[in-house]
């Protein structure tokens, strides 16, 4: 029966649809990187040799064609065991008005240039893509409605393949607020049209007794889009959102991967080098109020974030084929790594002999800068690939 099983990952082809032309170009299909929130743990479905299933969606308004060809499948009178049924399962996630005839499919494609963004203009940008300038432009949606709401269903489905343990945004919170980022091109007849690159969710957390604590929860860039500085862009616009709202204490971020972390500690730390208030010899001298009170105040950084983003800039200026200058740099962040670390004398330990105590303190301070110097390496390690991205990238 092995013949009979495939990896869904593999199975599974996304396709975001601009004109009937693409609907067979193989060039503009794209996979996910897991299936196990629909699939399964083992990321299998079986039943069937050769198949593909077809998720296709039009570019603007995302109505979904969802199609299933296999050139056999399991016969249970046969085996005595049925195939999966596949459009069962995805039925769980996706609009129940999805489209299983391609003809319909393509008809829906006449009326794509219809479709405006929703929610208020953010920040538009243009990039050099390789081939010729791409103009790019971010919503924030705040106050959403119904027609919204099953737009934003049929993009956060992405999420089930590209972010691990991901939710749905559930809009009966009307503490959720969504950033899309969206790219402009011109349909065959001339039309302005808008397809997503992305989006970001945010929490407003309340804050006593009147202020909000923004948290990012989600961040996605789909894959026809990635690999281009267009995450900096849109946590960068973010940014811009609440940097003028008054009632925001800080950002803070839900549980973010490593390579989100990498794109957040670039965004922050270019930020802090275009501060008004920035200087490098202050920098280095550890006379660094000025600058943070600044960046605090204009980028809504949460304590953490800012520090780590302190550590990272005098990195970069600081020198390492200088003992003096490199030493200085890694007892400043050791410092910070062993602060959760730092224990006091027990009462157990008080009512010890004299020196009793001072001997098992020593003793674990000992073990615990060995832990220090393993974690400032990785540390290091990691600063290093957002520094060579800071020389690399002028802006966001």
């Amino acid at each position: 029966m092995e013949q009979y099983i495939v990896s869904s990952n593999s199975a599974l082809e996304l396709k975001l649809v601009r004109k009937a032309g693409d609907i067979n170009d193989p060039k503009l299909s794209f996979y996910p990187d897991m299936t196990y929130q629909v699939f399964g743990n083992m990321e299998k479905i079986f039943g069937y040799k050769d198949l593909v299933v077809k998720m296709y969606y039009t570019a603007c308004t995302l109505k979904l064609y969802i199609g299933i060809d296999y050139s056999s499948k399991v016969e249970p009178e046969k085996f005595d065991v049925h195939p999966d049924d596949i459009m069962e399962k995805l039925k769980e996630y996706v609009s129940p008005e999805f489209i299983t005839n391609l003809d319909v499919f393509e008809k829906c494609l006449e009326n794509e240039s219809s479709f405006t963004p929703y929610g208020n203009l953010l920040n538009k940008f243009a990039l050099d893509a390789g081939e010729g300038e791409a103009q790019y432009e971010v919503y924030a949606i705040e106050d959403e409605n119904a027609s919204f709401n099953e737009y934003f269903n049929q993009l956060q489905t992405f999420v089930l393949w590209y972010i691990d343990a991901a939710n749905f945004i559930d809009f009966d919170d009307s503490k959720w607020k969504v950033f899309i980022m969206y790219e402009l091109f011109k349909n065959d007849n001339g039309d302005q049209c808008y397809t997503p690159v992305g989006y970001c969710t945010i929490y407003e957390y309340y804050a006593y007794p009147d202020k909000v604590r923004p948290r990012i929860s989600q961040v996605l860039i789909l894959p026809p889009f990635q690999r281009k500085g267009l995450c900096a862009k849109l946590l960068n616009s973010v940014y811009k959102h609440y940097a003028t709202k008054s009632n925001v204490i800080d950002i803070t971020v839900e549980s973010p991967n490593d390579e989100f972390q990498l794109v957040r500690d670039f965004v922050d730390a270019t930020n802090f080098n275009l501060l008004e208030k920035f200087n490098k010899e202050s920098l280095k001298s550890m006379r660094h109020k000025e600058m943070v009170e600044e960046f605090k105040n204009r980028y809504k950084i949460n304590p953490k974030q800012l520090r780590r983003v302190l550590e990272i800039v005098l990195l970069k200026y600081t020198n390492r084929f200088d003992a003096e200058d490199y030493e200085k740099y890694k007892k400043f962040v050791k410092a910070r790594l062993n602060w959760p670390l730092k224990r006091k004398p027990t009462k157990l330990m008080l009512a010890m002999p004299a020196g009793e105590a001072d001997k098992i303190l020593k003793a674990e301070a000992a073990d615990k800068l060995d832990e220090i110097d393993i974690e400032y390496k990785e540390l290091e390690q990691f600063y290093d690939k957002v520094i060579k991205r800071l020389e690399t990238n002028c802006s966001v």
